[in-house]
């Protein structure tokens, strides 16, 4: 395996340096993508180590009850495209710059910063990190921290040109891997359903009304606010294109998702016992021919490199973008190159310290999720549906939905969700703010 991984490694760091760029605009939107590459892209980025892994270990806990990890979110994406129009036109290269047309300078910074919340990636430093201990000897904690440098050089080099080109190969890792693995657990001809509990087949029955909750709105409304989705649509080579390119990718998604499931079963059925559910898909792999071991190790490499390569990027050059030159007019765009490229370094190191605390998939992801969704869902939805918020308001709605989110998660006084508390608070400040304007306009 060492030396498998090796070849991965070097395939992915000749990519970064093939699409090295020394242009600031090229290395936040890249080359035109047509509907084809488009699809390889935002398939790839959202279905990595959260999505796979995350949703094998969710299916091996709850089972059915995974529906509620896949369904708005296939919801959500279609819902965007009725959105759609305003984001293509915008002329914007990232997200906080689109909201900037809104809302001011002020929210563009404060937005980018937010978004640094969603671009780091423990999640799939934490997976990537447990699927390199199993298949080597090495520490969960060293393996976390060489697959960080692994997943940062390609970015660090090429930028989105980079993102866009490992997405391509990664998508057809991921999806030949597993398809390996469906084939292999059909020919085992195993009875998934003897031995169950019946409500493991109850989507209701072994997950909280709460946590429902949580998934359908974080998952739903993710697509509106997602930094890496917005940069595809404004390198698009058209509208028509991002249409199509969306409703293909749901469509893929589905699919992979239905492997997903076949996956939480197969590994509840051969390993009922683990101690770490986050490792059942990896378990599978495990047990494959030895001929297809190789495989299995590339492909799940494969698809935990293709989201990260897409938050990070993300991330990194809207801090450049953003931030910075707001703050510092004056700063040229080559030092502008110089600071995304060093933003991807902290990002990633950002990550793997979120990485070795938590320790586990799924609550890094919705730890990072909650925060920027409770901050800046308000704000993105009133200008996408035409009602956009006065500047004043939306940065306050923003800034309140985001700290009291992270305020409650601390302190956690009740088992009520962070997200709810933030995105309650982030809605009343809104409310609030256009009442009191209209209660001025009035009295004048």
């Amino acid at each position: 395996m060492e030396g498998i991984l090796i070849l991965y490694i070097a395939m992915t760091i000749t990519i970064g340096i093939s699409a090295k760029t020394t242009s600031l605009q090229r290395f936040i939107l890249g080359d035109k993508l047509d509907t084809r590459t488009m699809v390889a892209t935002i398939v790839s980025t959202f279905y990595g180590a959260s999505a796979i892994l995350g949703g094998v270990s969710l299916t091996y806990q709850v089972g059915l009850g995974v529906i509620w990890f896949m369904v708005p979110f296939y919801l959500g994406n279609i819902a965007i495209l009725f959105l759609l129009k305003r984001i293509a036109d915008s002329g914007g290269y990232t997200l906080p710059d689109f909201l900037g047309n809104f809302y001011g300078k002020e929210f563009t910074i404060a937005s980018s910063v937010l978004l640094t919340t969603l671009c780091l990636i423990p999640e799939e430093i934490i997976a990537a990190g447990k699927i390199l201990a199993m298949f080597t000897s090495m520490p969960v904690a060293m393996a976390m921290f060489i697959m960080t440098l692994v997943l940062v050089v390609p970015i660090f080099l090429g930028g989105m040109k980079a993102d866009v080109m490992t997405d391509i190969v990664q998508f057809v890792l991921m999806l030949f891997t597993l398809g390996l693995v469906a084939l292999f657990i059909f020919n085992l001809r195993l009875d998934l359903t003897s031995g169950l509990p019946a409500e493991y087949f109850d989507p209701l029955s072994s997950i909280s009304a709460q946590e429902i909750a949580v998934f359908f709105i974080l998952l739903f409304f993710l697509p509106v606010t997602s930094a890496p989705l917005y940069q595809r649509f404004f390198a698009a080579e058209s509208e028509v294109s991002s249409r199509k390119s969306v409703l293909y990718s749901v469509a893929i998604w589905m699919a992979i998702d239905s492997i997903v499931v076949l996956c939480g079963f197969a590994a509840r059925q051969l390993f009922p016992n683990l101690v770490d559910p986050d490792v059942s898909l990896i378990m599978l792999g495990t047990v494959l021919p030895i001929a297809s071991r190789g495989f299995f190790f590339v492909g799940l490499l494969a698809a935990i490199m293709s989201t990260v390569n897409s938050f990070l990027q993300s991330g990194a050059s809207s801090l450049a973008y953003d931030v910075c030159r707001h703050f510092g007019p004056a700063t040229s765009e080559g030092q502008l190159l110089v600071l995304s490229r060093l933003f991807v370094i902290v990002l990633g190191l950002l990550s793997l310290i979120l990485a070795l605390w938590f320790q586990m998939i799924v609550p890094a992801l919705l730890f990072t999720l909650s925060m920027w969704t409770a901050g800046v869902l308000i704000p993105t939805l009133a200008a996408l549906i035409g009602r956009k918020l006065r500047k004043d308001t939306a940065l306050c709605s923003l800034l309140a939905g985001a700290l009291s989110s992270l305020i409650w998660k601390i302190a956690q006084p009740f088992d009520i969700g962070a997200l709810f508390i933030g995105l309650g608070c982030s809605l009343l400040v809104a409310i609030a703010g256009e009442m009191r304007h209209a209660s001025r306009v009035q009295r004048i």
